[in-house]
């Protein structure tokens, strides 16, 4: 497969519109999965899409053709994150295009790139007689809804359990020229909380001062969750379960820095805090944190309307760390929420998903291989940070099948994930294809 067919493949890839939270594009989700399948089926995969409802298929691609060798997992997703705000695209969201060196349109990076550079790698491998492993491709179209059926769907195939090692590839290197395998990522647990205070909106000059604002006491609440100077989550209990970083995980996260300048121009932000002043770039790695995601209630168009609304909600997230479940943490919400509401207020918390956090031992020979090649690859030796992020299926994946995880990827930094003008570095591209080609083949 020359690279003109692998960027034709990437291209047509990128026009599906897969984007798994939108119900109306439901067809192009299941599309893709139609799309992927034929390639796999062409390069000799045995493939099977497995559903439960009208879910996005999780796409299982096997090939097998050595009894004695190892077998290797890779798993990506071809879900993407809706294109919203199209106006601030440099480019058409669901066109790939290159310009100055790098890939756009959206789910380029995150994960579609990878997924392709996966079926080129093994298309190469094949080509060339090279390939000396199994392979067992796992794509899955809802990663980005937070894995729904992921657990339920990866059980239905009986063979996944031959796997010796994952290869879980939805992430990225900080440079271009320092190869990163991930060893731990935050869970979350998601909620959504409405406020009532009656059945009607109000006089504000009538009423004021007489009745309670829900927008007030939904920000009052949501205020004595985290301690505004230390960054502390208020909720009591909430970090009685704690997992904290060995000495060796510690000497490994230290390799990695990040200064306030560097992360102000990556984030494009005006300022930086931390809950840890000795080493701030920790602060999104190995500490829960507490988030905001938005608020809505009342007036919101232009000009003035002085009313105290009915009713408020506000959607906030907790990212979680090992040994901290998220059914423990929803319980302990509940209650804080129930405790520092005030008598005579209505609420309704829902929880709006729900991932484990995930931790994997590095040391073991599919690390090291990887190591190995990743240094032939790109001039240096491996370094091994944690994400703040979270992947559902990583953690079901370690639990299900007590397999070695591998967890890396080829985007860089500034591929502006989740974001307009989402992009992939075209040389970590062909050099990613290069890398997976190697660990398929040695």
């Amino acid at each position: 497969m020359d690279n003109k067919t692998v960027l034709q493949m990437f291209s047509s890839l990128t026009k599906i519109q897969s984007v798994s939270t939108d119900l109306e594009r439901r067809d192009q989700t299941n599309q893709a999965a139609e799309f992927i399948k034929k390639k796999l089926i062409e390069l000799g995969f045995d493939v099977n899409l497995y559903q439960v409802g009208n879910c996005p298929p999780l796409i299982v691609g096997k090939l097998v053709n050595f009894p004695k060798a190892k077998t290797l997992g890779i798993y990506a997703h071809y879900d993407v994150q809706p294109e919203d705000p199209v106006d601030q695209w440099k480019t058409l969201p669901f066109d790939l295009v290159l310009k100055n060196g790098k890939m756009f349109g959206r789910g380029v990076a995150d994960d579609k790139g990878h997924l392709i550079q996966a079926i080129a790698a093994a298309e190469r491998s094949i080509a060339g007689n090279g390939l000396k492993n199994n392979l067992v491709f796992i794509f899955e179209g809802e990663e980005e809804v937070g894995s729904t059926n992921f657990e339920e769907l990866i059980k239905k195939d009986r063979l996944i359990g031959d796997v010796d090692v994952f290869y879980v590839m939805d992430f990225g290197m900080e440079t271009s020229d320092q190869p990163e395998i991930f060893f731990g990522l935050r869970g979350l647990v998601g909620f959504e909380l409405e406020v009532k205070t009656g059945s009607k909106d109000l006089h504000s000059g009538v009423y004021g001062n007489r009745v309670h604002n829900p927008i007030n006491v939904l920000t009052e609440l949501l205020s004595k969750v985290k301690d505004k100077k230390s960054g502390k989550i208020m909720i009591p209990g909430f970090y009685k379960h704690i997992r904290k970083p060995s000495p060796d995980e510690m000497a490994n996260l230290l390799k990695k820095k990040q200064t306030d300048d560097q992360l102000k121009k990556e984030a494009g932000v005006f300022a930086t805090t931390t809950v840890d002043k000795k080493h701030p770039w920790l602060s999104t790695k190995i500490y829960p944190s507490f988030d905001i995601n938005g608020i809505t209630g009342g007036y919101q168009g232009e000009g003035v309307k002085t009313v105290i609304p009915a009713s408020a909600k506000a959607k906030f997230s907790f990212r979680l760390i090992e040994h901290q479940h998220p059914d423990d943490i929803e319980k302990l919400v509940g209650d804080f929420v129930k405790t520092n509401l005030p008598k005579g207020v209505k609420f309704s918390l829902n929880t709006s998903g729900k991932l484990d956090p995930f931790y994997t031992n590095i040391n073991n020979e599919y690390i090291r291989n990887t190591d190995r090649i990743f240094e032939k690859v790109f001039g240096k030796k491996t370094i091994f940070p944690r994400s703040g992020g979270s992947i559902g299926a990583a953690a079901t994946l370690s639990r299900l099948f007590k397999k070695p995880l591998i967890l890396t990827g080829f985007t860089l930094a500034d591929c502006d994930i989740h974001s307009p003008n989402e992009n992939f570095d075209e040389k970590m591209f062909w050099k990613g294809i290069d890398a997976m080609e190697k660990i398929f083949t040695q």
